[in-house]
C-alpha cells in the first residue's frame, strides 16, 4: 500500500505498523491525525474481522485499557493497518466496489454496500465501474513488481483490490474513490455474483501456474520431492495435453 501511495494511486489515509503493536505510541498518530474514529486491523493474513477493534478515539483517549489488551492479545502480529473511518453524506461507512484478477488479468467486479451484509452484486457497466476498473489497474500494476517466484515476477494466482467509493458533489463525476484493500487468493471471491464459473477460470490459472513455478524451480535448482528428472517428465506429459506455457 506505501508502494501505491508513492506512485501517486489515491489510497485511504492509512498509519502502518511494522514492528508489533505499541497501543500508545499508535494512539498518539490517531489523535494527531485527528480522526473521529479509526479501524486497526492486522496488515497480513487476517480473516473475517479477525484481530481487529474500533471504536471513537476519544473514548480511547479516556480509558486505553481496551487497546492496551488488543496490544497484548496481538503481540504475535508485527503488521498492522489503522485507518479513519470513512463515511458518506448519510454518515453511512463508504461502499466498495471489489476488483477480481484472475492469473494477471483483470476479471469481474462486485459492488459491496458499506452497511447492508445483503447488498451485494455484480457491479453493472457504466462510468462507475469503469473507473474503479482502471484504478485496480493501476494498482495491480504495483502488485505485479513484488509479486516474485524463483526472484522473477509472476502473475498473482488471484487478487481482489477494493476500491473505496464515496458520494461526492463537489467532483465531476458525483463521487470520489480510492483504494482500500488488497487481498491475495486467500479471500472471499463472491462468486455468486460472478458472471462466469469461477471453479473453472481459477482451476485453469492453477495448473498454469503450477507448470510455471515448478519449471521455475527446476531451473533454479531447488530442492524438490521426487527427482528432478520425473518432474520433468511428468510436465512433459503436461505440455502434450495442454500445449506449451505462453
Amino acid at each position: 500500500m506505501k508502494q501505491c501511495t508513492k506512485a501517486g494511486i489515491p489510497m485511504i489515509d492509512t498509519i502502518h505498523v511494522e514492528n508489533g503493536f505499541d497501543a500508545r505510541a499508535v494512539l498518539k498518530k490517531i489523535v494527531a491525525k485527528g480522526w473521529d474514529k479509526f479501524f486497526v486491523k492486522p496488515g497480513y493474513m487476517s480473516f473475517f474481522g479477525a484481530g481487529t477493534i474500533n471504536g471513537r478515539t476519544q473514548d480511547f483517549v479516556d480509558d486505553i485499557e481496551p487497546l492496551l489488551q488488543y496490544e497484548k492479545e496481538n503481540k504475535k502480529t508485527k503488521e498492522f493497518l489503522v485507518q479513519p473511518y470513512v463515511l458518506k453524506p448519510n454518515g453511512n461507512v463508504f461502499d466498495e466496489i471489489r476488483n477480481f484478477f484472475i492469473d494477471g488479468k483483470w476479471a469481474y467486479s462486485v459492488y459491496t454496500d458499506g452497511v447492508d451484509y445483503e447488498g451485494f452484486w455484480e457491479q453493472p457497466a457504466g462510468k462507475l465501474k469503469e473507473a474503479c476498473k482502471q484504478l485496480a489497474m493501476r494498482t495491480y500494476k504495483e502488485v505485479q513488481k513484488v509479486n516474485k517466484w524463483e526472484g522473477k515476477p509472476i502473475d498473482s494466482l488471484v487478487n481482489r483490490i477494493d476500491i473505496g467509493v464515496v458520494p461526492d458533489k463537489s467532483k465531476k463525476e458525483g463521487w470520489r474513490i480510492f483504494v482500500n484493500e488488497i487481498e491475495p487468493q486467500m479471500t472471499t471471491w463472491l462468486g455468486r455474483y460472478c458472471p462466469f464459473v469461477i471453479q473453472d477460470k481459477v482451476g485453469e490459472a492453477c495448473v498454469k501456474q503450477a507448470r510455471q513455478m515448478l519449471r521455475a524451480s527446476l531451473a533454479a535448482k531447488r530442492k524438490l520431492p521426487g527427482s528432478s528428472e520425473h518432474l520433468r517428465k511428468l510436465l512433459g506429459v503436461l505440455d502434450q495435453r495442454l500445449g506449451p506455457l505462453p
